[in-house]
């Protein structure tokens, strides 16, 4: 009997142990718990910070001391501390982008109980100014009117058997997409300009709607649409980007003109033809961006003059 007691009482000693041991991991896993909430809502508030903080910085550039003093204030009157914040524009050579970085060091509330005391955060974002023209701009591309000779130009009109001064829609080089096609408040288009523009053949009546929104948005505003260059024009004779030459009534689907025969009309949107599928446009300056000339005031399709990209 004696035996049997001393087994049970040995048998209590390690239930206790074991109980003991049991509620300790059950402490540490809340313990984890807690202080990773914590960690992934404090990760979550600096990320705020500093996407705020470069967005505010961006708007300023490429004035950059002024756009890093813009960032700086921003980031400190969201909360942050000045010395965890590292501020850098140009960004890798981009004198348009800025970069935002914040590192804190956030305590443990539970966890210390195992010995953990704290650890580092850091986030970081870079955002880009958007105070110039990037590619927004109507699906077409001026193939007869002289903009320099009178400034009321036609888009989306018949110029050829088949042509419609019309830019081909895909994801591709010299291609446009649309974004936010179903919204008819920020509905808009991005041409892929820089290394030419691809020909569609026939009316694409299927951008219709979109057009429609940015014509009903814009009345008073600039837009942009690709075009010809006047000596082009005149001339009757395209350059595709393979370096070979074709008139301008023999452009095919498909082919891609090369950007040294292009310009970029700002215009103002005075007319739209919703069944004859037809824009009327008053052009009001003329960029070749081929040599590095862009509109300098651009805002974009959002109402903002910045973007982040990282």
């Amino acid at each position: 009997m004696k035996l049997f007691h001393q087994y049970v009482k040995n048998k209590e000693g390690q239930s206790v142990i074991f109980i003991v041991i049991l509620l300790t991991l059950m402490v540490g896993f809340a313990a984890f718990s807690i202080d990773i909430g914590l960690l992934y809502k404090t990760e979550r508030d600096m990320q705020n910070i500093v996407d705020a903080a470069a967005l505010a910085g961006a708007q300023d550039l490429p004035k950059t001391q002024t756009g890093k003093d813009a960032a700086l204030q921003y980031a400190i009157a969201n909360g942050a501390e000045s010395t965890g914040l590292t501020i850098t524009s140009p960004y890798e050579g981009e004198i348009t982008q800025i970069e935002v970085t914040y590192t804190q060091p956030m305590k443990y509330s539970f966890a210390h109980v195992l010995g953990f005391s704290q650890r580092d955060v850091t986030v970081r974002a870079v955002a880009e100014s958007k105070s110039h023209w990037d590619g927004e701009a109507l699906p077409y591309v001026n193939l007869d009117d002289d903009y320099t000779v009178d400034p009321e130009l036609v888009a989306w009109e018949k110029t050829g058997p088949g042509d419609f001064e019309s830019i081909t829609r895909g994801d591709g080089e010299g291609q446009y997409q649309i974004y936010n096609g179903d919204d008819p408040n920020s509905a808009y288009m991005m041409v892929d300009y820089e290394n030419g523009i691809m020909v569609k053949k026939g009316t694409v009546a299927t951008v219709k709607q979109e057009v429609g929104y940015v014509y009903e948005r814009a009345m008073g505003e600039y837009v942009y649409v690709l075009s010809m260059k006047e000596e082009v024009i005149n001339s009757g004779v395209i350059m595709l980007t393979d370096g070979t030459t074709k008139l301008l009534d023999d452009i095919a689907n498909g082919d891609m003109i090369d950007p040294s025969q292009l310009v970029l009309l700002e215009c103002i949107f005075h007319d739209y033809d919703y069944t004859g599928k037809s824009l009327f446009l008053t052009v009001v300056e003329y960029y070749d961006f081929h040599e590095g000339e862009l509109p300098i005031n651009y805002v974009s399709p959002d109402g903002k003059s910045s973007k982040l990209v990282q």
